[in-house]
């Protein structure tokens, strides 16, 4: 009988840490590779006008309705009541409110023209008084950081503790 340290289960889960060592360094080399290249904006998309803007809204639209889809679901099962899935819970929250924030900045946008900015397209981008309601719209959806980059913790947590417990029920 060979010891368990050499069992195939104990050579398994050495190949995973190995190779989740390759994939870190890969995806922070890629990082680093991106960051070094400021000329461009991978985060943009841009669409023709427009039918690539109503294709874009609609996916917004579609999008915030699987999330809260995936929220009444993941309430209404009793199975699926431990902390993990309350964080994919919050995670649906916000990010479907990050959805429709940024469907109305989207249309916001519309209203305004070249002559509403100062410097516009470009990093010193400022809004022209005197102030607006559209333009104060237009500005809070562009603060929709505040609200995805937490629900993208809190999509992260949700993963990490659903892949916890999965290990742990896995073990018994």
């Amino acid at each position: 009988m060979l010891p368990e340290r050499h069992s195939t289960c104990f050579y398994m889960e050495e190949r995973e840490r190995i190779m989740n060592r390759i994939f870190a360094k890969y995806f922070t080399f890629m990082l680093l590779v991106l960051q070094a290249m400021p000329e461009s904006a991978w985060a943009l998309q841009p669409h023709s006008a427009p039918e690539g803007l109503y294709v874009h809204q609609m996916s917004h639209l579609l999008f915030t309705g699987a999330l809260v889809y995936l929220y009444m679901h993941t309430r209404r099962t009793p199975e699926l009541q431990s902390k993990g899935w309350k964080y994919l819970q919050t995670f649906c929250i916000l990010f479907s409110g990050w959805n429709l924030l940024a469907l109305i900045g989207h249309e916001a946008i519309k209203f305004l023209t070249p002559e509403d900015f100062i410097h516009a397209a470009t990093w010193n981008e400022q809004i022209a008084g005197p102030i607006t309601p559209v333009k104060m719209v237009y500005f809070i959806t562009k603060m929709d950081h505040l609200i995805y980059v937490p629900a993208l913790l809190f999509l992260v947590i949700a993963l990490r503790v659903l892949s916890r417990e999965a290990l742990k029920g896995k073990e018994k």
